[in-house]
């Protein structure tokens, strides 16, 4: 083949090659027209001023404001048991009942003696020419009387014959739920016997960082959530703030919380959530801000045109579920009260979209 021919062919295939390049650009440019000419339903809403709660979120623990351990103050077998762990209590219903055989018995005996040291003090009475009416006789003298008789001792080993009797019985000091019960019918027992908690009301303790600490205060209202529920909140208030930053630079926060839904437990691992008012605020969904070329933009609509505005905007403040924005200076974007947000829909939207917003 002589280099004449071998030439030519190489142009040929040169000149093949930019054709299939000019080709390819002029697909991927129609390609692009035709992506923004194409209707997009969105959903919008009208930008304006108003309240933004900036939001601090923090890991706390839960513990009841009142709790007690619950003790038998006297030892014996347990007759019967009325509730069981997780059982909610009355204030005054009876938990666990010992066998009062014994303290009974020894009720009657302490009865016996006081009736003996009355039948005693009235004959020492009479001597002094007194009756059984102790009003008229002299206080000093009633006294040492009643000590010599034995009365004064048997009045008291009565009161503390009553009190056992009455110990053999573990009643509730305040409404709550118990926990850790450990007593069983028949079983010997003393000392502690159960936990009883108030689950209407509990104490969160969270940390801080010095730099949010500013935003709260006593009185500041926060929200909390489970892990296991977290789409369910409580509401709370902070009552302390403890003067003391620790060596991870953290201050510890106290907030009271209502059980309003039941579901909170004691020792709980929750989500705190302090939120901090901030008025005058561009507030948006956080679903109208999304990324272009690493930068935050939302989309307005050109009343004239109809058509999506690629705008940039910096993110001031966050919350669970909004955004606190304004234009961004640095790229001249301008955004203002009165402008129509496209708030969903918007993850492939282009610089002048067609866009057509739902019907409600």
């Amino acid at each position: 083949m002589n280099k004449g021919l071998i030439l030519l062919l190489s142009v040929s295939l040169i000149a093949g090659c930019k054709q299939r390049e000019g080709s390819g650009e002029e697909e991927s440019g129609a390609a692009k027209t035709e992506f923004v000419r194409e209707k997009n339903m969105v959903d919008t809403m009208v930008l304006k001023k108003g309240d933004f709660y900036k939001q601090i979120i923090s890991n706390g623990k839960l513990r009841a404001v009142q709790k007690s351990e619950l003790s038998l103050h006297t030892s014996g077998v347990v007759e019967k048991v009325f509730f069981k762990n997780g059982d909610r209590v009355n204030a005054g219903e009876i938990i666990v009942r010992l066998d009062p055989k014994q303290a009974l018995y020894k009720l009657r005996q302490a009865e016996e003696r006081l009736e003996k040291s009355e039948l005693d003090l009235a004959n020492e009475l009479l001597g002094y020419g007194y009756g059984k009416d102790t009003a008229n006789a002299p206080k000093n003298m009633l006294r040492i009387i009643k000590i010599r008789t034995g009365y004064s001792s048997s009045f008291n080993e009565l009161k503390q014959a009553q009190e056992d009797l009455e110990n053999t019985s573990l009643k509730a000091p305040f409404t709550g739920k118990l926990a850790n019960f450990s007593a069983k019918p028949f079983e010997q027992v003393s000392g502690v016997v159960c936990l009883l908690i108030d689950d209407s009301r509990f104490e969160v303790e969270f940390p801080l960082l010095e730099g949010e600490i500013k935003y709260v205060k006593p009185g500041s209202r926060i929200r909390l959530s489970s892990y296991n529920e977290p789409e369910k909140f409580y509401n709370g208030t902070v009552t302390q703030i403890n003067p003391l930053v620790d060596e991870k630079g953290q201050i510890k926060v106290l907030a009271v919380v209502d059980n309003t839904l039941g579901k909170l437990m004691e020792g709980m691992n929750v989500k705190v959530f302090l939120e901090n008012l901030v008025r005058d605020k561009l507030v948006v969904p956080k679903s109208s801000v999304v990324m272009r070329d690493n930068f935050d933009v939302l989309f307005r609509i050109d009343p004239a045109t109809g058509r999506a505005m690629w705008t940039y905007v910096t993110i001031e403040m966050s919350n669970s579920d909004s955004h606190s924005v304004v234009a961004n200076k640095e790229k001249n974007a301008e955004l203002n009260p009165g402008d129509i947000i496209i708030i969903s829909g918007n993850l492939n939207l282009a610089e002048g979209s067609n866009v057509e917003i739902k019907r409600r």
